[in-house]
């Protein structure tokens, strides 16, 4: 299985939709794929493919995260109903949720930060999982960044992107430090949401991004096409597959399925046994509760006593 992350803390550069059509290709080309909306604005899972958030009261990513849910991974997924599938391709979702937003908060809290998706999806059965990350180097980044076995970051070609790209790059080596994870790779850079023909400036700038060295993939220009097709709730792919924007998507995808292919099995990613103490007092209480005569029952009863003056 392979993770991808698509990740750029710069918002408007065209991130969701690179996920939802890379996500699309792939499995158009028969792969199983997963797309994990990370995002707590949920622009994939509404906007993108049309599909609803999870709601508060089902098996969700948030309480997936935090462990007030721990069930499988498959309770979590939906498939999205309009796509184009290869033979033996699926294309599943996990939506976003209302519980998205508290997140940041309440991950950071944990002892060890940054490998909660990891354990979430470490049993997962699919060939391609890609993570559409928020617009934000915060703590639900650095989870697909922990996990991911490498990222496509879409730019838009100006100055601005390789500003966001260096601080990209300062978040890459702090989580790897973090963690303790070999280097993050670059699957590669993907340029958009640029007017045709493009500009000279924006030519300057995309000779900028280049000179950074990574992998410089299909455009994805501007399109109104991308509007239709999420107004669909169909990836461009299916929605109009003749267009240029269609037709990088699926140049990205053979991109990604050549690294699929080509490289040796990934290392299992480590997961942090994280010792819970709120886990650890309810285990303890059901079992002393099964097993007692129904004369203590109280939690409180489990804390330790201040000795008495």
């Amino acid at each position: 299985m392979q993770i991808t992350s698509v990740v750029n803390q710069k918002g408007g550069v065209g991130k969701t939709a690179l996920t939802v059509g890379a996500a699309a290709a792939l499995a158009e080309r028969g792969r199983r794929v997963l797309l994990i909306d990370l995002d707590p604005q949920g622009h994939a899972t509404t906007e993108m493919l049309g599909l609803p958030e999870a709601s508060a009261q089902a098996p969700s990513l948030a309480k997936a995260l935090t462990k007030t849910w721990k069930g499988p991974v498959e309770d979590l997924v939906v498939s999205h109903p309009r796509s184009n599938l290869g033979p033996g391709g699926a294309l599943d979702v996990i939506p976003t949720s209302p519980g998205m937003f508290d997140l940041i908060r309440r991950l950071d809290g944990f002892r060890v930060p940054g490998w909660q998706l990891a354990r979430v999806i470490q049993f997962a059965n699919y060939d391609h999982v890609l993570i559409d990350c928020p617009p934000a180097l915060d703590v639900l980044t650095n989870n697909a960044l922990a996990t991911t076995h490498g990222i496509l970051v879409p730019v838009q070609p100006d100055r601005t992107s390789i500003r966001a790209l260096r601080l990209l790059n300062d978040q890459l080596a702090y989580v790897q430090n973090a963690v303790n994870r070999d280097p993050i790779p670059y699957f590669g850079v993907v340029p958009g949401l640029y007017r045709r023909p493009m500009s000279t400036y924006a030519s300057a700038a995309l000779v900028e991004l280049e000179n950074f060295g990574y992998p410089l993939l299909s455009h994805v220009p501007l399109g109104v096409v991308m509007n239709e097709a999420a107004a669909h709730g169909t990836p461009v792919t299916t929605f109009a597959p003749e267009t240029t924007q269609a037709v990088a998507f699926r140049q990205i995808a053979e991109v990604l399925d050549g690294y699929f292919a080509s490289r040796p099995a990934p290392a299992p990613v480590p997961i942090a046994d994280e010792f819970v103490f709120e886990d650890f007092i309810t285990s303890v209480a059901r079992t002393r509760n099964e097993n007692d005569n129904g004369a203590r029952k109280k939690l409180y009863d489990l804390m330790p006593k201040k000795p008495r003056a």
